[in-house]
């Protein structure tokens, strides 16, 4: 079952877009104030839409087993910057429909995302996770409001959660 999500998910083959990647996409280049809303409702943060939205790359590349270089390209990944200079890092994928390699999806892309903006220590490297989400434009009565992802290392876990905005529970209002 495991190896069947990872093979789904695209560790094993190339993901493909669909339409609503493209609008989804298309709609945060030519207006990305308009993820601040969105932002604000998914983490609690309290943006007031003055804030520079700066997009990020959405290609992510990486060495694959083989040798070969493989690559992932994300819905969404940008940084917040408020007037005082703070920046925080967004990653959000847009989800037609529930589908069981999100949790995969989500883990591979942010850990792509981390290690792209990595910094060097004298200790090694420092990577920070973006705060990600999922928007669901459908969803089911299974549908989880979140997404959790447990890591195990040898000096203690850590677990990270992907909250889940659910579009169809929202009016037009």
């Amino acid at each position: 079952m495991y190896k069947e999500s990872v093979r789904k998910a695209g560790f094993m083959q190339q993901s493909f877009n669909t339409p609503y990647d493209d609008v989804f996409r298309t709609l945060l280049n030519d207006c990305p104030s308009l993820i601040i809303p969105i932002v604000n409702e998914i983490f609690g943060e309290e943006y007031t839409g003055r804030e520079q939205v700066e997009l990020s790359q959405n290609e992510l590349f990486f060495q694959q087993l083989d040798g070969t270089e493989g690559e992932r390209i994300t819905d969404s990944s940008f940084v917040i910057i408020t007037s005082k200079q703070r920046k925080k890092r967004y990653h959000l994928e847009c989800q037609s429909t529930p589908d069981g390699s999100m949790v995969i999806r989500m883990f591979e892309y942010d850990v792509l995302v981390a290690i792209r903006n990595g910094e060097q220590s004298k200790e090694g490297m420092v990577v920070r996770f973006p705060k990600s989400a999922v928007l669901y434009l459908r969803h089911t009565r299974t549908t989880p409001d979140k997404l959790t992802i447990r890591i195990e290392t040898p000096e203690g876990n850590i677990s990270y959660s992907v909250p889940i905005l659910k579009v169809k529970l929202y009016s037009i209002e």
